[in-house]
């Protein structure tokens, strides 16, 4: 696989528009700037999630036709119809009819950050460990079964059964998308020079968050793909820890760009007769009261309430090319649209965005997802229990609203 890797590392660079570190502006130390609760929130800072692919019209459709030539997770394509108009979607897993299931493995590295320039109490340089989090995540309700509405599954396989109901041979069939439990890969500590990063500090916890300039993240994620060993056929998890991100300059956050927590994308490699399509998803990690401190919600962003959002997308919209109606999104003035099967955009302007599931004593915050229903614009929702959210039905109780500027 080492042809695949300088592939991937070529494509990285054009696909993360990768950023040399900027130069620290000063030699003197700095340290975070301790505001209180709600400064964060005042600025108009919002949790935001994106997506993106660089897989072609050719590659996709060749997907879609399950060619041979293309390796990658195994997936399925089905459509829908709206308003006569005919909506292909390509998903995780074996098709819903066929009752197999599909176990999927995972690999995980958590990147941890110091910040060079910037001291603690201590004098010393602030770092914030993501490998604190790992038992966390691996023990959480993503890759561990739990008690769900539709029965004791892991969570984006719960999502995915409640969807595919009307499809699958009754409660009891043998459909399932499973996540493996992660394999560690090499952990990460990441020097962040200090005109890439401001950090706030909580005057009640005194805990810290970490905004990193997203440009600086993408060149970062640019030097993991080459140093990694990460294959086309499991799906690679890269996670930071009380750190989001924005476009920060000489120390200072474009707040109007502020949060993001994470993002799944796609690209494809071709190697002799061979296309390797290569799906990742990268999410951030708030401690509960680094979360209340950021967002006045100690649910938002915590623990795997970004990952759940993302891991949900890439198995529902895995190589970002799912086309739906354009619709309005919920928790947004009217105007603020997509036209993408994204389950997860939809519910993160609500409040709360997240249901609450207790596993081995830990408190988790996994995001509720849409279901297919809701882009599909069908009533009555013919998902499990009629729902069009999962597994809170009460967050969307209705198919979409389209786009007020809809043509």
């Amino acid at each position: 696989m080492q042809n695949l890797a300088v592939s991937q590392r070529l494509l990285l660079v054009a696909l993360l528009c990768s950023l040399a570190p900027a130069q620290d502006s000063s030699q003197t130390p700095s340290h975070p700037l301790v505001v209180p609760r709600g400064y964060l929130a005042s600025k108009g800072i919002t949790p935001k999630h994106t997506a993106f692919s660089t897989v072609s019209a050719g590659t996709n459709a060749a997907m879609q036709a399950q060619s041979p030539s293309i390796i990658t997770l195994p997936h399925f394509t089905r459509t829908f119809t709206f308003n006569g108009t005919v909506f292909p979607y390509t998903m995780i897993g074996q098709d819903p009819a066929s009752n197999n299931p599909t176990d999927i493995d995972t690999t995980y590295v958590p990147m941890s950050f110091v910040f060079h320039g910037i001291t603690g109490a201590h004098g010393l340089e602030i770092t914030i460990d993501a490998n604190a989090i790992t038992d966390e995540v691996k023990g959480s309700p993503l890759f561990q079964n739990t008690d769900l509405p539709n029965g004791t599954l892991q969570f984006e396989d719960g999502q995915m059964r409640a969807e595919f109901l009307p499809l699958l041979d009754g409660p009891d069939s043998n459909w399932h998308v499973r996540l493996n439990t992660p394999q560690t890969l090499t952990p990460v500590t990441i020097d962040v020079p200090r005109d890439d990063a401001e950090l706030f500090q909580d005057p009640v916890s005194g805990e810290i968050l970490a905004i990193v300039d997203i440009g600086s993240l993408s060149s970062k994620l640019n030097t993991l793909f080459r140093s990694e060993p990460i294959s086309a056929t499991t799906i690679p998890i890269f996670i930071t820890r009380n750190t989001v991100f924005a476009s920060v300059t000489k120390g200072k956050t474009n707040f109007n760009t502020c949060c993001v927590g994470g993002f799944h994308s796609a690209f494809e490699t071709a190697i002799g007769k061979n296309v390797f399509v290569q799906t990742f998803a990268f999410t951030t990690s708030l401690d509960s009261p680094v979360a209340k401190f950021t967002f006045g919600d100690p649910g938002v962003f915590a623990d795997i309430n970004p990952l759940s959002h993302e891991l949900g997308e890439l198995l529902n919209d895995p190589f970002v090319n799912n086309r739906t109606p354009r619709y309005q999104l919920p928790g947004l003035p009217p105007g603020a649209c997509q036209r993408n099967l994204e389950v997860g955009d939809n519910i993160e302007n609500l409040s709360p965005d997240y249901t609450i599931i207790t596993l081995n004593g830990f408190n988790y915050h996994p995001q509720t997802l849409s279901l297919l229903q809701w882009f599909e614009g069908i009533s009555p929702s013919d998902a499990f229990n009629g729902d069009y959210s999962y597994p809170d039905p009460t967050r969307l109780t209705a198919p979409f609203t389209p786009c007020p500027t809809n043509p």
